[in-house]
Formats: C-alpha cells, sequence, structure tokens
C-alpha cells in the first residue's frame, strides 16, 4: 500500500486531483494511509489484528462491535464495519484489502446521508471546502473545528503537490501464464519452484493467510498451509495434497 496506489484507485474512480487530495488528507490523519491501521487505543499491533480478524481468530461479531476505528477511513460504526467485513470476505481478500476499502468509501459516498460530501468531492469547490465537507460529513472525528480543518487541508496540499498530474500507478505486471498439472499434485517444501507452488501462493493471499503471494516455497508458505489446515481441521503436516488444496477452494 503507498500514497500512489491509492491516488490512483481513486483517480480510477473518477475524481479530480482535488478531491483525490481531499479525501487522502483525512485519510493521512486518520490512518496514516496505512489500509491495516486499527486505532491506537486498542493496543492490539495493526498486525496482529488484521491477522486474527483474516483467519477469523476475530470474528465478525468482534470485529463489528469493539468500536475501534479501523482501515484508511476508520471505519468505526458497528453497521460500516459490517459492510466492510461481508465485502473481503465475499472477495476472499484480507480486511486491510487496499481496493475493498475504496470500493467501501466509494458505495458510502452514493448513500443518501452523505451526499453533501460526494457532492462537495464533484463540484469543483477549491481544497479546502472539499477537504473540511469530508471531515465533518464523512469522518466525523471528535474535533471538527477549524483548526482541524485547516491541518487536513494541509496534509491534502502536500499531496496533491506531490501528486497532482501524475500518471496513475498502472499497479504490477500480469503474471506470468504458469502450467500445472491438473488435478493439482501433492507438494510440500521439498518443492521449492513446482508451478504449483505459484497457485500456492496465490490461494494462500487471496484467503488471507499471507500479506503476498510468493512463486517459492518458504517457510512462511509453510507456516500459512498449517494456519489453513488448523483452520479446517486437518492434520497440520504443511503438506499440500486434495483435502487441503479443497479447503483453499479448489475442487479436485
Amino acid at each position: 500500500m503507498s500514497k500512489q496506489s491509492i491516488w490512483a484507485k481513486l483517480k480510477a474512480k473518477g475524481f479530480s486531483d482535488t478531491a483525490c487530495a481531499a479525501v487522502m488528507g483525512n485519510m493521512q490523519q486518520e490512518s496514516a494511509l496505512r489500509s491495516n491501521n486499527v486505532e491506537d487505543r486498542s493496543g492490539i499491533p495493526d498486525e496482529t489484528y488484521t491477522r486474527n480478524v483474516d483467519n477469523g481468530n476475530y470474528t465478525r461479531w468482534s470485529f463489528t462491535s469493539d468500536a475501534y476505528g479501523y482501515g484508511l477511513c476508520q471505519w468505526t460504526a458497528s453497521d460500516r464495519k459490517g459492510k466492510l467485513y461481508d465485502l473481503v470476505k465475499q472477495r476472499g481478500v484480507s480486511i486491510a484489502d487496499e481496493q475493498a476499502q475504496i470500493d467501501l468509501l466509494m458505495d458510502e459516498l452514493h448513500e443518501p446521508m452523505y451526499k453533501p460530501t460526494l457532492d462537495a468531492l464533484t463540484s469543483g469547490a477549491d481544497l479546502r471546502t472539499m477537504t473540511g465537507t469530508f471531515m465533518r460529513n464523512f469522518e466525523r472525528p471528535y474535533d471538527q473545528s477549524e483548526g482541524a480543518v485547516s491541518y487536513r487541508t494541509q496534509l491534502a496540499q502536500a499531496i496533491y503537490d506531490e501528486l497532482a498530474g501524475s500518471t496513475p500507478d498502472p499497479g504490477p505486471e500480469p503474471p506470468t501464464p504458469v502450467h500445472v498439472y491438473w488435478p493439482l499434485r501433492t507438494i510440500d517444501i521439498h518443492c521449492t519452484d513446482w508451478p504449483e507452488v505459484t497457485v500456492l501462493g496465490a490461494l494462500l493471499y487471496c484467503r488471507g493467510y499471507l500479506d503476498y503471494a510468493p512463486v517459492e516455497w518458504c517457510d512462511e508458505v509453510t507456516e500459512a498451509v498449517k494456519k489453513c489446515q488448523r483452520d479446517n481441521s486437518l492434520k497440520r503436516d504443511g503438506c499440500v495434497g486434495p483435502m487441503t488444496w479443497e479447503a483453499l477452494g479448489i475442487k479436485m
């Protein structure tokens, strides 16, 4: 996750440079532009909180009722966090997935209660007006003073100065196609560079067991496989056979 990737995703939604900067200035204050950020008063490291939500140790009820802000916009209310939770589970991605959070932001902006925010962002207003409206109507922090608007506008201006007019980040290069046997073979740590490992890495990433999609077997893959096996009441041997493939969503 980065400023550039968030900027590109907002631009892809049709926002102007000014609107992107206004939204991101607020995100900077709320979450430091980190999609895995959990409110500091939780006392829980971002990575730990995110991992526990992803693997189910922290249930939907726990996530939606703990009253901790989470994500780029620090969603806090139970109904809003519930929408985020349901969206990522439907997509099979991490609760910290940047694209899912921006898609949720856009869905919310089209709700009647946030119409003033969307109108401001699409009206061609100045940066301060956009930033202040987003803060007061969408984020609704404890401090809604003019001083708070000024500070967030400064953050937005810095982002605008850095990124306005820039070419949106095209994202990662598409993966090179790989040939795999079907049905997928049983693999383990000794199959370091087998093509099935690329498939395994992508599945572990999509299911929230890893923060990236490895293409070679490593210790993190072994641990992720064992977590998947634990979650599905399978033998925790780190070996990916038919039952583990099925637990990851592959019907053999």
